[in-house]
C-alpha cells in the first residue's frame, strides 16, 4: 500500500509505502529516469530497503531490511514482496510523469535529469 506521493525537494517523486513483511510503512524516494532510458522499473529507496516498482504490472522487487542503509548492492537479495493495485501504479506513474525535466530540483543548488520520465506511459508488459 502507498500514500502521500509527493515532489521532493529533488525534483523527483516520494512517497510513503508499507508492503508485506514490513512492520510500519516507510518514506521511499524514486530515483530520476535520465533521458533516452526505457522505463521499465523505479529505482526506490528508503533508509533501510531499496528495490523496483516494476511500471507493467506494478510487481514490488525490494530487498531485506538493513538496519545500516541498503544500498544498489543490496538489490542481489531483492525479491518479489507485493503488488501495487492500478490505481496505485496509475497514480505513481502520474505524479512521476508531472515531475519530467531535464533541470529537476527546488532547492537551487542540485539539479537532476529526470526527463525519461516523459515515457513512463510507454512500458507494456513485452517492455515497450
Amino acid at each position: 500500500m502507498i500514500g502521500n506521493i509527493h515532489k521532493n525537494r529533488m525534483g523527483t517523486v516520494s512517497f510513503d509505502g508499507k508492503f508485506k513483511g514490513m512492520r510500519k510503512a516507510q518514506n521511499f524516494i524514486i530515483y530520476p529516469v535520465k533521458t533516452g532510458e526505457q522505463p521499465e522499473k523505479l529505482l526506490i529507496q528508503s533508509d533501510t530497503r531499496i528495490g523496483y516498482v516494476m511500471l507493467a504490472d506494478g510487481k514490488v522487487i525490494m530487498s531485506p531490511s538493513v538496519q545500516s542503509g541498503a544500498y544498489n548492492h543490496h538489490l542481489m537479495k531483492a525479491t518479489h514482496i507485493d503488488n501495487l493495485t492500478g490505481e496505485e501504479l496509475t497514480l505513481l506513474k502520474a505524479q512521476v510523469f508531472a515531475t519530467a525535466s531535464g533541470h529537476a530540483g527546488g532547492n537551487g543548488v542540485v539539479y537532476v535529469d529526470n526527463s525519461g520520465a516523459m515515457d513512463i506511459f510507454n512500458t507494456t508488459k513485452e517492455g515497450k
